[in-house]
């Protein structure tokens, strides 16, 4: 008999088997690691805008002496008589400020977390209606948003704003 070289018809299907069972466990580990980072960097993300929400508004806003809420924007007045309006046009929140009035305030800051709807509620956390103007004690802004991610979930964050009583000084 003579000593032929080469792979029978079995080892080349045993050998192909194996490949393709290394590929496909390679393929859903890649896939896996992709889609955990993908989540993690849109949580990261969304976790970065929201700190800076809270950071400009805690800024700008330490202490404003009259909220009003009026057709979709929220105004505040502070003691050294700056005017403050917080504006939400689509999903793009913005904030403006000015000396003098609401009329002739300028853009200051226009936020990166896309914020689908702004509302205001009181101590006991119902909703504030269009119109009402709060000269006292504190009201409560909710920002509602889309936490980003693989699975994109409706989310929302509150401000706390407390009103600068002048009669305390």
């Amino acid at each position: 008999m003579k000593n032929e070289r080469g792979l029978t018809l079995i080892e080349l299907l045993a050998t192909i088997t194996i490949f393709s069972m290394i590929v496909g466990v390679t393929y859903s580990l890649v896939t896996y690691v992709h889609g955990s980072w993908t989540h993690a960097n849109g949580i990261s993300q969304t976790e970065s805008k929201v700190h800076e929400l809270q950071t400009i508004l805690t800024r700008e806003l330490s202490s404003p002496t009259t909220v009003e809420y009026s057709n979709g924007q929220i105004l505040f007045q502070n003691h050294d008589h700056f005017f403050y309006k917080l504006q939400l046009d689509g999903n793009q929140l913005s904030l403006y400020k000015g000396e003098g009035s609401y009329a002739s305030t300028s853009l200051i800051h226009s936020f990166t977390l896309p914020v689908s709807k702004v509302t205001m509620l009181s101590k006991n956390k119902s909703v504030i209606p269009s119109g009402t103007t709060l000269e006292e004690g504190y009201a409560i802004l909710r920002f509602h948003y889309v936490k980003e991610g693989l699975k994109e979930k409706p989310s929302s964050i509150d401000y706390t704003v407390n009103l600068y009583d002048p009669s305390t000084e």
